[in-house]
């Protein structure tokens, strides 16, 4: 009978003492999304059909992994599957799809975290190349199943001693699983990554099934974690005519806006409402309302700020946020956007 996953065992009671939570023998725990350098990442859900998303996923939520502009090998996005301390010679199977935006020069690879369980401070990451044969990277939907027998792994690390591997040197997942010293080691953490690359731009992708040991990790929030991406913020000045309806913020293509907050502020004493609103409209739709709020700056009130938190209106897929100040005060006014893509 295969081990159970940490979130089959959280949240279960142990007896002689109710109440008290026990973390029963897991194997893997549950994912997180981390960035590094120009990449960014987040769960998604609610995407629309323009990639074929809501194809894959057991539980409709996938991790966006965004590699970014590649600068010397230092940006990146992962999904991290925390792993409790698995021999490595019994890690033996590992299947994944993931959708990319556009073609790029690397695909969704595996990196396998080893370390000394006698000595945690001897430690090494075991990367498959991300170009190696077989690793798709199309602009399409791609899948990998992982092959033990063939040469694409290389390590680097620290506290290595006595192994017959070298490190930077491509070898099997099997050379390592007999190898007289990883053979020893566990693993404490297995990650799916886009990005660490020298040059150029790696961009939108989403990791869409994962299984490990034939296990199905369930893609979704971990702790501390929430739906969508990074928090953003943008001001944007007035134009003439204020009063016309202008873009304010654009989604990425697929995604809502969350708005957090929204700060208004003017420095003309002409009385002047000003609206924040979603779709593209000059009259502002009663349904899409995000603020509104007259400002004259020789009257009551020159600025206004609403926070929503993570309670914020949200935006259909792809829908604008929408900016206007009536009557025009061209340059006078601006507003400050703090928001999510979900």
């Amino acid at each position: 009978m295969p081990r159970k996953t940490l979130q089959d065992s959280i949240g279960k009671s142990t007896l002689p003492f109710p109440g008290i939570r026990a973390v029963e023998d897991w194997v893997f725990g549950a994912p997180l999304i981390r960035t590094g350098g120009n990449g960014l990442g987040g769960w998604l859900k609610d995407t629309s059909n323009v990639e074929a998303l809501h194809q894959k996923s057991p539980s409709g939520i996938i991790a966006n992994l965004y590699g970014g502009l590649q600068t010397g090998g230092a940006s990146w996005a992962a999904v991290y599957v925390p792993v409790n301390d698995l021999p490595v010679p019994d890690f033996t199977s590992a299947q994944w799809t993931y959708r990319l935006a556009a073609a790029q020069v690397y695909g969704f690879n595996i990196v396998i975290w080893l370390h000394d369980p006698a000595d945690l401070g001897n430690r090494v990451e075991v990367t498959q190349g991300g170009s190696v044969g077989g690793l798709g990277h199309a602009d399409a939907w791609n899948d990998h199943t992982l092959d033990t027998a063939v040469t694409q792994f290389f390590y680097y690390g620290e506290g290595v001693s006595g192994s017959g591997l070298s490190a930077g040197t491509l070898y099997t997942w099997a050379q390592f699983q007999a190898d007289a010293v990883f053979s020893t080691w566990r693993i404490y953490r297995i990650s799916i990554e886009n990005g660490w690359y020298s040059t150029g731009t790696f961009g939108e992708g989403w990791l869409t099934d994962l299984k490990l040991n034939d296990q199905v990790i369930l893609l979704q929030p971990g702790p501390g974690e929430i739906m969508g991406r990074e928090v953003k913020s943008f001001v944007k000045a007035t134009v003439t005519d204020s009063a016309l309806d202008v873009t304010l913020v654009t989604p990425g293509s697929g995604r809502k806006i969350k708005v957090m907050s929204i700060k208004m502020i003017t420095t003309s004493t002409t009385a002047s409402l000003f609206e924040c609103y979603f779709s593209v409209a000059n009259d502002m739709p009663a349904a899409k309302v995000i603020a509104t709020r007259t400002l004259d700056a020789d009257g009551v009130t020159a600025e206004e700020f609403i926070n929503y938190g993570e309670t914020g209106p949200e935006g259909l897929v792809d829908e604008i946020v929408s900016m206007k100040a009536n009557p025009d005060i061209s340059g006078a006014g601006s507003f400050t956007i703090v928001y999510r893509e979900i």
